[in-house]
């Protein structure tokens, strides 16, 4: 397959890798991490094994692409608030069978991409690992959970899905064909509402979450405003928040204890977080769908107000989340 990866970050930089081995890669994104990879290869370290990867074609722009390219995969691995730029630098190489694919997490990235390349042309996937940069040209693997999915936005388990699929899993990615992508999504977002701001505000693994009471009740409350949201929008679940937390606990938090969520690096380097397309979003669609999602909403204010001179600390964080929860759970 010839497959683009836009947004060469850490997970678009171990698919892109991995992917390497048996299918034409480009990669697209920041100057210096594509100035290491020319000069010295792609290394992808961690938890599976130390590999070497020196036949990727590794650009700073998509307007580096020759005109009338045209890839059978194009995977968008940038952050959601940047999907929308992305699509559009994408655009000129979608051609009749080209499949483009959100490999984020977030809410919404999906409606974003049918409104620039149509649905015939969008999927979904889910990757349930996680990685980082430790250096410029090097990702590592630091977390592994399931395989990853893909998916029709539609629903159904489609040939290209499964295909898409093998290709993921002869090249090193364990992934398999998602019979409904978007539900499949929804659900990794209730795991990021539950753990992503909360471990940003406290600064602590997710594991940590699980042990006091406090963070659990909140952990509850963020859920169950979620779950209240998805199935108002449609969402077909097969599962209750109540449900979901305790296999969230028993299942999904032990395996991924150690791990530093996304937002807390966001945070502190510097950079906009995702926030607003995962408990922000379901802000905006209970408002759209008149759910109240209190806890939510403030989980999200706080956020986007680390850092700033009248922030509450960490401790009144917890405590006013934790006043809200327990009128609901």
């Amino acid at each position: 397959m010839d497959v683009l990866v836009f947004g060469a970050g850490a997970m678009g930089s171990v698919f892109g890798g991995f992917l390497s081995r048996k299918n034409n890669v480009t990669l697209v994104g920041r100057k210096n991490h594509i100035d290491a990879i020319n000069e010295k290869g792609l290394t992808v370290s961690g938890i599976w094994g130390r590999h070497s990867f020196r036949g990727v074609q590794a650009l700073e722009s998509a307007d580096d692409i020759p005109k009338n390219t045209f890839f059978d995969l194009i995977m968008i691995t940038v952050k959601s608030f940047d999907t929308a730029q992305a699509v559009e630098a994408v655009k000129p190489f979608v051609g009749d069978e080209t499949a483009v694919m959100s490999m984020q997490n977030g809410i919404g990235n999906e409606e974003v991409i049918v409104k620039a390349v149509g649905a015939e042309h969008t999927m979904g996937g889910m990757a349930i690992f996680g990685a980082r940069l430790p250096e410029p040209g090097h990702a590592e693997v630091t977390v592994y959970a399931a395989p990853c999915r893909v998916g029709e936005i539609g629903g159904g388990r489609s040939a290209r899905a499964e295909k898409i699929a093998a290709v993921f899993t002869e090249t090193g990615i364990p992934a398999e064909a998602s019979e409904s992508i978007i539900r499949d999504k929804w659900m990794k977002a209730f795991y990021n509402i539950a753990l992503n701001p909360l471990s940003a505000i406290l600064r602590v693994p997710y594991g940590e979450l699980g042990k006091k009471e406090e963070t659990r009740t909140v952990m509850k409350a963020l859920l169950k405003e979620a779950f209240a949201v998805a199935e108002a929008v449609g969402v077909s679940l097969d599962i209750t928040w109540d449900g979901y937390f305790q296999y969230l606990m028993e299942k999904q938090l032990p395996p991924t204890a150690s791990h530093i969520s996304s937002m807390l690096q966001d945070i502190e380097r510097g950079r906009q977080t995702e926030i607003d397309y995962l408990n922000g979003a379901i802000v905006r669609l209970g408002g759209e769908k008149g759910v109240e999602t209190p806890v939510n909403n403030l989980i999200t204010r706080y956020i986007k107000g680390l850092g700033a001179s009248d922030s509450p600390t960490p401790a009144e964080m917890v405590k006013g989340l934790l006043d809200l929860s327990r009128k609901t759970v």
